[in-house]
């Protein structure tokens, strides 16, 4: 059997439920724990989605299971696991964990068997941008909680546009690992800049890469993927004599995981600024914020990490829905489908009509010693 549970609650245990025992709901946590630092960038938001959906239901008589499916990027485990979450009815409610890149074909079966899903992946597809659509409303069955990957792509071919001189077009360099997450965020760079002259560069072999930035001369580099590539090219960089005066802009899943570069193990390189789909509430002074980072902090013995603020809001309200409205899909449909907005720990919630997140920005970071702090966009 493909569906396995990686963790289980301390509330919902592994074994069989015993005839005169409630009912346990499940939530499944689809996650690609192939996904380089998966510790650092994935796991944080199943932390605190399991963390808040617990303490909210703790003493309400409700049990609830987040069963965690690891894809490890396999497609066809995808469709499997997706398959069986549809036909097994004790399956309430889908949740995607950031990096989540499978196929469309993985949300439309979700949909055609009435799971809602929750989305805290840029870059997970929605049954709803497909040519065929599931049958259903798709504001009763699909909620993205953070900005999708064009914004960020966006975001990164502005900074890079303003890096050049005033007036003056300089060419952007822009390098991507061979990660589907590296391949199409930089796409979408170069898509956003049109006619600007750019060189995409692919960094399998980080000499090469390096070597190919300083040929083009390119005052300016977008970096698109994960944080063992980045230090390696950043590494190569300074090797090649390619570092000096070239501002290096990262992609989200680098955002405290590079080092940073006041450590002598940057390479010499500087890094611009970060940009994220997700936000950082760690520094932040409103009282939910604080609440949250100490709770995790408490429980965990570490800062909340990217996504874990979007995914923290998700498993209070999914809890919420649990306590007012069923544990059921069709319970689910129903709350989901009154969902518009919402005011949360991580931003204010508003959705359109697909689902998908209104006026979402990504986070912009730079480096500040150790840490990174977020500016306006």
């Amino acid at each position: 059997m493909l569906l396995l549970a990686v963790a289980c609650t301390v509330l919902a245990a592994c074994t069989p439920t015993g005839a005169d025992e409630a009912q346990v709901v499940r939530i499944a946590f689809f996650q690609d724990l192939s996904v380089p630092d998966h510790v650092d960038l994935v796991s944080p938001s199943f932390l605190a989605f399991d963390l808040a959906l617990q303490r909210r239901l703790a003493g309400l008589g409700v049990d609830a299971e987040v069963v965690q499916l690891d894809t490890a990027g396999d497609a066809a485990v995808a469709l499997d696991m997706a398959r069986e979450v549809a036909s097994d009815p004790s399956y309430a409610l889908a949740v995607v964990a950031p990096f989540w890149h499978e196929p469309g074909d993985v949300a439309r079966v979700l949909a055609d068997a009435g799971v809602p899903t929750i989305s805290l992946s840029p870059v997970s597809a929605s049954p709803w941008r497909a040519p065929a659509p599931p049958p259903g409303e798709p504001l009763e069955l699909w909620r993205r909680f953070v900005p999708d990957r064009a914004a960020e792509a966006s975001l990164l071919a502005d900074i890079a546009a303003r890096r050049s001189a005033e007036g003056v077009a300089q060419p952007v360099c822009l390098v991507r690992d061979g990660s589907p997450y590296g391949r199409g965020l930089i796409e979408q760079v170069a898509a956003d800049l049109g006619d600007w002259p750019a060189t995409s560069i692919d960094a399998a072999d980080p000499v090469a890469a390096a070597g190919a930035v300083r040929e083009a001369g390119c005052p300016a580099v977008v970096w698109g993927g994960f944080a063992p590539g980045a230090r390696s090219f950043a590494r190569a960089l300074r090797e090649a004599g390619a570092a000096r005066g070239r501002p290096v802009d990262l992609a989200g899943d680098a955002m405290k995981t590079i080092v940073p570069p006041t450590s002598p193990a940057g390479d010499g390189v500087v890094v611009g600024s970060v940009a994220c789909s997700c936000v950082d509430v760690s520094i932040g002074l409103a009282l939910s914020s604080r609440r949250f980072v100490n709770v995790f902090q408490s429980e965990h013995g570490l800062a909340p990490g990217v996504y874990a603020a979007e995914a923290w809001d998700a498993g209070r309200l999914t809890a919420s829905a649990f306590d007012t409205r069923g544990t059921d899909r069709a319970s689910m449909r129903a709350w989901m489908r009154t969902f518009t907005a919402h005011a949360g720990v991580a931003r204010s919630y508003t959705f359109d009509d697909l689902g998908e997140l209104v006026d979402g920005r990504p986070g912009l970071f730079v480096a500040a010693g150790t840490r990174w702090l977020p500016v306006p966009t």
